[in-house]
């Protein structure tokens, strides 16, 4: 409770920080520069030179020394990969950050005045650029990440740049700049988007998964209707699936259960739906438009249901779907626990449930 997001002028309250994947973060010594971990060709770090984002005297400074200067750490990773870095200004205009050597990689070439990914690149065989994320968190710093997809046997790089055009490749002799930016705490997590900061020393570092239990006896519940609101921010990427995002799921059994997801699959990006099973009523569902969110770092949400013995509806940020009439039942979920965050990286602000059909306005109302 009290996780507060910076939203670019203020650090507002987003709630509970709530991460249901098991995340490690695979580079060790992710904040000792200096190691032999990284490599340094044709650059200079220096231990102390700010204070970083955890409050500390920690951020590094990075100067180059000559044509082509980088840091980079070394081996290969199988599947899709993030890899985040808290950076900051000096006198460098951009950073650029991204996998890989001279023979492929991918990168992205991030401007430290407009805030904002400004060019991305990939070359090579079997290599794929996917997707960033930028996030503000105050003092000049933000996080920037890269996720992508390749076999090149070197692993996370980083260097200041001085174009808004990024580089060809990551170890050009024309890559040149006498820039210098400052970084602090290097991540690589085997995902595809980036979760919140593992710090780690001469190992990797897994943190749990992370899981939220409502006990029944602190639900209200109505043998006819029930309605249920939450809102948020969530982090997600387009996996194809139908259960990308789960907010929440009340459970007995396959045959008795209500909940909410974001959906994925096929051309979906991030589709609302609702749904309830009873044994003897069915499958019923009421789903949203195909791309009501699209796949980002934490992407607001606010989601609002009524469940009953003769409908189902959902809304979502204002806008009402339309009733599905068809269910006969309600599932009794009455001596059941409810699990909140199912399958869920980002923030939850309000989870509320009425013993009572708050209408087609009211969930209108309460997902506004």
């Amino acid at each position: 409770v009290g996780h507060h997001v910076y939203n670019g002028s203020a650090w507002v309250n987003e709630g509970v920080l709530h991460e249901s994947e098991a995340r490690t973060n695979r580079a060790t010594n992710s904040n000792l520069f200096s190691s032999n971990n990284y490599t340094k060709n044709n650059i200079s770090v220096t231990a102390s030179s700010v204070t970083s984002p955890d409050g500390s005297n920690n951020g590094w400074k990075i100067t180059p020394t000559g044509t082509n200067p980088y840091i980079r750490r070394g081996g290969s990773i199988s599947g899709n990969f993030t890899h985040s870095l808290y950076v900051k200004k000096d006198t460098a205009d951009y950073v650029v950050l991204g996998h890989g050597a001279g023979t492929k990689g991918l990168l992205i070439n991030f401007s430290f005045a407009s805030g904002t990914v400004v060019d991305t690149g990939a070359y090579g065989s079997s290599t794929t650029y996917i997707s960033n994320t930028v996030e503000n968190v105050d003092n000049g710093w933000y996080r920037i990440s890269v996720t992508g997809n390749t076999g090149a046997n070197n692993n996370l790089v980083t260097f200041p740049w001085d174009s808004a055009t990024a580089p060809t490749n990551l170890d050009s002799s024309s890559n040149a700049s006498s820039s210098t930016v400052y970084i602090y705490g290097a991540q690589t997590e085997v995902a595809s988007t980036p979760s919140s900061y593992i710090p780690t020393t001469g190992s990797t570092v897994t943190r749990a998964a992370e899981t939220l239990t409502v006990p029944a006896a602190n639900l209200p519940y109505s043998s006819t209707n029930v309605s249920i609101q939450i809102d948020g921010k969530m982090t997600y990427a387009d996996d194809g699936f139908d259960n990308t995002v789960l907010p929440w799921r009340w459970r007995l059994d396959s045959s008795n259960i209500l909940y909410n997801t974001i959906a994925t699959a096929g051309t979906r990006t991030g589709q609302p739906r609702f749904i309830q099973r009873q044994a003897t009523s069915g499958y019923d569902e009421v789903i949203g438009a195909n791309n009501v969110y699209s796949p980002n770092f934490n992407v607001p949400f606010n989601l609002a249901g009524r469940y009953g013995s003769t409908f189902i509806n959902g809304a979502h940020e204002g806008t009402l779907l339309t009733a599905n009439t068809t269910p006969t039942a309600l599932p009794d979920l009455s001596s059941t626990n409810l699990e909140l965050g199912y399958i869920f990286m980002g923030t939850i602000g309000k989870f509320r449930v009425w013993d009572e059909d708050l209408t087609d306005a009211g969930i209108e109302e309460a997902s506004t």
